[in-house]
C-alpha cells in the first residue's frame, strides 16, 4: 500500500499493456520471416498420417477399462456386504410386535369396486326399463321411461285448472 501523500497513478496506464496481451493471445507470437522463399510452406498441401491406430492395442485398452469397471463394481458390492453384514449382526432381533402384520381398522375400502359399479348400473338400468309396483297395496306402479315419454308426448306437464285430466287443451 502506498503512503497517503504519494501521487496517484492513473489506472488507464494499464490499458495499452492489457490490449497488447489480448492481441498476442489472439494472434500468437509473430513467426520469423523465412530467409528463403522456397522454404515458405503456406502454399503446400499438408498430408495426413498413412498408418491407422493399432487395433490390438486399442482392444487391450478397452478390455482394461472394462475390467477396471467390473473390478470397481465388485469391490463396491463386497464392501457393501461386509459393512452391512456387520451392521445387521450388531442389531438386536425383531420383536413379535415388530413382525406382526398391521391391519387397518374398519371401514375398509371396497374389495371389488368395479363389480359394485357394474351391479349398481345394472340395477339402475332395470329400474328405468322395467315395470314394478312401488307399494304393498299395488296402487302405484313404475313403468319404463320410454313408455312414460310416449304417454306424455304432446301433453303439458302442468294442466290448466278445470280441464279434464285425460284430454289435452284445444289449441
Amino acid at each position: 500500500m502506498s503512503p497517503p501523500d504519494a501521487p496517484r497513478r492513473s489506472s488507464l496506464a494499464l490499458v495499452p499493456a492489457i490490449l497488447a496481451g489480448l492481441i498476442l493471445r489472439r494472434t500468437g507470437p509473430v513467426p520469423p520471416a523465412p530467409e528463403d522463399p522456397a522454404e515458405d510452406h503456406r502454399g503446400q498441401d499438408w498430408d495426413y498420417e498413412r498408418s491407422d491406430a493399432a487395433a490390438a492395442k486399442t482392444a487391450w485398452v478397452m478390455l482394461g477399462l472394462a475390467g477396471a469397471v467390473l473390478a470397481t463394481i465388485g469391490a463396491v458390492f463386497a464392501l457393501d456386504r461386509v459393512v452391512l453384514g456387520r451392521q445387521r449382526a450388531a442389531l438386536p432381533p425383531l420383536t413379535a410386535q415388530q413382525t406382526t402384520a398391521i391391519r387397518p381398522p374398519p371401514p375398509n375400502l371396497q374389495p371389488h369396486p368395479y363389480a359394485d359399479i357394474d351391479a349398481r348400473q345394472a340395477d339402475e338400468a332395470g329400474r328405468l326399463s322395467g315395470y314394478a309396483y312401488l307399494d304393498a297395496d299395488r296402487s302405484r306402479a313404475r313403468i319404463p321411461i320410454d313408455r312414460a315419454l310416449a304417454l306424455m308426448a304432446g301433453r303439458p306437464f302442468d294442466p290448466q285448472p278445470g280441464a279434464e285430466p285425460g284430454k289435452a287443451p284445444a289449441p
